[in-house]
């Protein structure tokens, strides 16, 4: 008999592991320019005041929702995984992968814009943001629960 490598709570009804919460808070970590931008379009009124309160400078937002779009990409694939397995369509887990590690780096890039337009002088919000990425990226590679979600998505 052999035993399961997670406990019964991390997989799925058909036997697959389901994503680790972890995972999903990185990703609105990554994602979360897209999350300010939409929330601030629904205050009525007051939206330019909101984005410029977070993104002072239009091409800074731009460029973070730009960056985001691969995360939310991610998102997308990660919700649709059944209808991806119901066409036998696997090679998604390879783009999964990718698109985290696309928009971490392109997250930092942004980071290193504001540090740039505000001639490297410490920000609060940048901090807890590079904090944020560091502490994802370290748990995407040390989680075991990962590497086994992955493994077992790709067959």
């Amino acid at each position: 008999m052999t035993q399961l490598p997670l406990p019964l709570h991390c997989y799925d009804e058909a036997g697959r592991i389901i994503p680790p919460k972890p995972l999903w808070w990185f990703l609105l970590l990554l994602a979360k320019s897209w999350l300010i931008f939409i929330g601030s379009m629904t205050i009525r009124g007051k939206e330019s005041h909101i984005l410029a309160f977070w993104y002072p400078d239009k091409y800074a937002l731009y460029a973070a929702l730009a960056a985001s779009l691969p995360a939310l990409t991610a998102m997308v694939l990660c919700s649709l995984r059944e209808r991806l397995w119901q066409h036998n369509c696997s090679r998604w887990v390879s783009l999964f992968i990718g698109l985290i590690g696309v928009s971490t780096f392109a997250q930092l890039s942004v980071y290193g814009y504001h540090l740039h337009t505000i001639h490297y002088a410490f920000d609060n919000g940048i901090a807890i943001g590079i904090t944020g990425l560091v502490i994802g990226v370290w748990y995407c590679c040390t989680s075991r629960h990962l590497r086994y979600m992955l493994n077992d998505w790709r067959h």
